[in-house]
């Protein structure tokens, strides 16, 4: 029993870390692109992408812009700094129409690295990782002072 307890414990306290990580770092990537810079872009195509698993299926927007910074031209793909996949085709539909072909649009690209680039700065499930990476070692902690305040005779 004592090497299951292990088992989980290590497997919490790595599946804990690694979401705080994620939510920390994804943080400062929206710190770090609030000083980024800002030019006029170009939609030049997209459409609602299909992923399946072995369980599931989702959908998520595969869009393609234009734009120039620096005096060259570049072609971004990411809307924001991750990928939101939708349970249901009307959801990704849905964000796929803020963005009609030929319209312009704002891209914030780095200026150390310009073909990075985003059309919106935010991750809102960055703090949600953050709360659960905390929430989930707050688990693992407990059960380890509980394991040392209750050894096993």
């Amino acid at each position: 029993m004592r090497t299951e307890m292990a088992i989980g414990m290590t497997a919490g306290g790595l599946t804990g870390a690694g979401l705080l990580i994620a939510g920390i770092y994804q943080r400062n990537r929206i710190a770090a692109s609030q000083s980024w810079l800002q030019t006029t872009g170009t939609i030049t195509g997209g459409s609602v992408a299909t992923e399946c698993s072995n369980d599931s299926t989702g959908y998520s927007v595969a869009l393609s812009y234009g734009y120039v910074a620096n005096g060259v031209t570049y072609t971004g793909k990411r809307i924001g700094f991750s990928r939101r996949t939708y349970a249901r085709k009307s959801r990704a539909q849905s964000e796929l129409d803020r963005y009609p072909l030929s319209s312009s649009v704002i891209v914030y690209f780095d200026p150390e690295k310009p073909a990075d680039a985003v059309l919106v700065r935010n991750y809102p499930d960055s703090i949600l990782l953050i709360v659960c990476g905390i929430a989930i070692l707050g688990i693992v902690m407990a059960g380890l002072v509980w394991d040392f305040l209750n050894p096993a005779v």
